[in-house]
């Protein structure tokens, strides 16, 4: 009978320790992959957003960059930053390269073959075509199974069929 209740009272620990397990990792995990764009209650990330709002876009970048040093994982910041700008100050240079800094990320295959096939549009807004062609591929090798890369499949096969030659 004892050996009964201890082996209960076991079994009932183990299934607790698992229980609180999952727990801990998935808030783990929320805290440092917020999949949703949004930092709750973050003031810093908050006062860029009003900083942005007010037309301050520099000044927004500022505050997000500092933002993004004090919570590296929190790549929406990085992408927040990249979006101002290409479509707020209409640098798409700058942002091509805030998009390559956001790729050295590990991200999951899907968000990181989104974030590369906006980066190859903006490669292509720039003129550089090349390197446009070479991350499609990348992302086809190397994200094969994902969206993106049926989209990056898609681009490549606009490209090869643009450089036949056509009939006369």
């Amino acid at each position: 009978s004892a050996a009964i209740t201890l082996a209960a009272v076991v079994g009932l620990a183990l299934l607790l320790a698992q229980d609180l397990s999952r727990f801990v990792a998935e808030r783990i995990h929320q805290s440092l992959h917020d999949d949703e764009g949004k930092v709750m209650g973050n003031p810093e990330y908050e006062q860029a957003e009003q900083v942005w709002a007010n037309g301050d876009y520099l000044e927004a970048i500022r505050l997000f960059r500092e933002c993004l040093a004090k919570n590296p994982r929190q790549v929406h910041v990085a992408l927040r930053i990249a979006e101002i700008y290409e479509k707020d100050l209409s640098n798409n240079l700058a942002a091509a390269l805030e998009y390559e800094e956001i790729l050295k990320h590990k991200l999951d295959p899907e968000r990181w073959g989104w974030a590369a096939i906006h980066l190859c549009n903006l490669y292509n807004r720039i003129g550089q075509s090349a390197k446009a062609e070479a991350l499609l591929r990348r992302i086809v090798d190397e994200y094969g199974e994902t969206a993106a890369a049926a989209k990056a499949r898609e681009r490549l096969t606009a490209i090869e069929s643009e450089s036949q030659p056509q009939p006369a």
